[in-house]
């Protein structure tokens, strides 16, 4: 039994498709944690603030609070009103003196708010406009938690006698986002349940999707057979996939074309049985008919009829059990055809001597038919040249139909010749006629059973003698022709004809040469 390769199986398939949507929905929670809010708590007018507005009014506020530095209150007042403005985008403002003490903060309570001091030479140093806040470029200092979320330092200056000196630094940090053990435990649950609802989501929905992928492929194959199991023998399945249900298919098609064939055979078969039993039935009525008509004459009539009337009833009589008794032997022959039981026995013999024995037999109907027999045979061969490897009497009573038919279906003055051919390790047999030939309709049927062709070649003759002859040979029954073409068949060869319409007939077969022939030969 043909399997699916195992990439082809509808086990691999589902697993496949079961593995593309847990890609699907593991990339759709992965955004969700870091897209959809978690990751990423950045607004479009934050981001803006940011890179387009931050640095601009970090500079204008350092430089307003540079004239509040002997101003305290003021000084608090305004850092307290800017954290405000900022705070919606997690912005913490710091005052630090010149040696990095805290002054002021926008939110007290923070953790910003709670740093007395930092590290004044990083102060010093981030507020120069070459520092990068991507790292700290001093290895002895202490960078802790609040320092490192300071995005901006700017100098606060005051005037003096000698020019302007630094007095200290406005300070602007990210604000620390506040998580407690509580808040984490619940964003653990959180996630938990998420993650609980996103496994159950995915089976049931992978569930879903592959049993009813299946399940379609499956009424489908449900609705083919339905089909078929109603009497439409012409269904067939489509097999566009090679895994188990293709397979399925395929074989399903495969069960279906040999009973479609079978079905057909035996439709074939009864129409056959019908026309055999109609012709046995019209052929046996016939003659049957004719010797009740001529019995019943001669038993209500017997002194009134002459003693040649007589002998010329039972005369008929007797044709017509013979036709009878042909007709049943004929049945009897082509029955052992169509069971298998016919036997040949094959055995050397010659040919020439065949044909010839078979002449002799039909000479006297040939002689009051007036019509010629003759034997030819190429470059007059002996009977040693055409020994053959076949079965005498069915090849002589191949022979002798044919000829009978070419005396009986000829004109007088006609000729009926056999024709042998030594061709390779091949005997080819030839038996031509000068008579009226077949009509070209009927040719292609001429090997039917019980075909008679109902032209030319069966209404009476002008020439009285033809006609006895024909009655003299009986009734055509339409078996000859396909008992002989069996005959040949059963010899490996094909019974072929060829006809020209009052010109003759020509039938041609071939036999296999015998061994002791081609051991001459060689």
């Amino acid at each position: 039994m043909l399997r699916p390769h195992f990439f082809h199986t509808l086990a691999f398939r589902g697993a496949s498709l079961f593995l593309l949507m847990l890609l699907i929905i593991g990339g759709g929670f992965y955004w969700w944690l870091t897209a959809g809010g978690v990751g990423d708590r950045l607004s479009v007018d934050m981001n803006r603030w940011f890179l387009e507005t931050s640095e601009g009014e970090l500079d204008a506020l350092a430089l307003e609070m540079s004239g509040l530095l002997d101003e305290p209150a003021r000084l608090a007042a305004r850092t307290q009103e800017y954290g405000r403005s900022v705070e919606r985008f997690g912005v913490e403002i710091i005052l630090f003196d010149a040696d990095g003490f805290q002054i002021h903060s926008s939110q007290p309570d923070s953790l910003a708010g709670a740093v007395p001091e930092v590290d004044a030479r990083l102060l010093r140093d981030m507020s120069a406009g070459a520092w990068n806040f991507d790292t700290y470029p001093l290895p002895d200092a202490s960078v802790d938690a609040y320092e490192n979320r300071i995005f901006e330092v700017d100098r606060l200056l005051r005037d003096t006698a000698d020019g302007p000196q630094v007095a200290g630094y406005v300070v602007a940090t990210y604000e620390p986002i506040p998580l407690s053990s509580q808040d984490i435990a619940a964003a653990e649950r959180l996630l938990g349940v998420g993650g609980m609802f996103l496994i159950l989501a995915f089976s049931g929905l992978s569930g879903l999707v592959i049993m009813f992928w299946t399940i379609r492929r499956i009424r489908i194959l449900d609705d083919g057979v339905r089909t078929f199991a109603q009497g439409d023998l012409t269904t067939r399945l489509p097999e566009d996939s090679p895994d188990e249900v293709g397979t399925l298919s395929s074989h399903f098609n495969t069960m279906a074309g040999n009973l479609e064939s079978t079905m057909g055979k035996l439709r074939d078969k009864e129409r056959f049985q019908r026309n055999l039993i109609a012709n046995i039935s019209h052929d046996l009525r016939t003659p049957l008919s004719s010797m009740q008509g001529y019995i019943e004459t001669l038993r209500m009539q017997t002194e009134s009829l002459s003693e040649e009337q007589r002998h010329r009833y039972l005369e008929i009589i007797a044709n017509n059990l013979t036709h009878l008794d042909k007709l049943i032997d004929h049945m009897l022959v082509l029955s052992r055809f169509d069971s298998g039981q016919m036997a040949f026995n094959m055995e050397e013999f010659p040919l020439l001597e065949l044909a010839d024995s078979v002449l002799l037999r039909c000479e006297k109907v040939a002689r009051d038919a007036g019509v010629t027999l003759d034997l030819e045979s190429e470059d007059e061969a002996t009977g040693e040249d055409t020994l053959v490897h076949a079965d005498p009497l069915q090849i002589a009573q191949v022979l002798q139909n044919l000829v009978e038919n070419g005396i009986k279906f000829n004109r007088q003055g006609g000729k009926v010749v056999i024709h042998l051919a030594r061709i390779q390790d091949h005997v080819e047999v030839t038996v031509r006629d000068t008579g009226m030939g077949i009509d070209p309709d009927d040719l292609p049927h001429i090997f039917e059973r019980f075909f008679t062709a109902d032209r030319s070649r069966t209404r009476n003759s002008d020439n009285p003698a033809i006609n006895a002859v024909r009655e003299q040979l009986g009734q055509s029954s339409g078996l000859g022709l396909s008992i002989a073409s069996k005959i040949v068949a059963g010899h490996n060869s094909i019974l072929q004809v060829e006809s020209r319409v009052n010109e003759g007939t020509r039938f041609r077969f071939r036999l296999l040469a015998a061994a002791g022939a081609m051991r001459a030969e060689a």
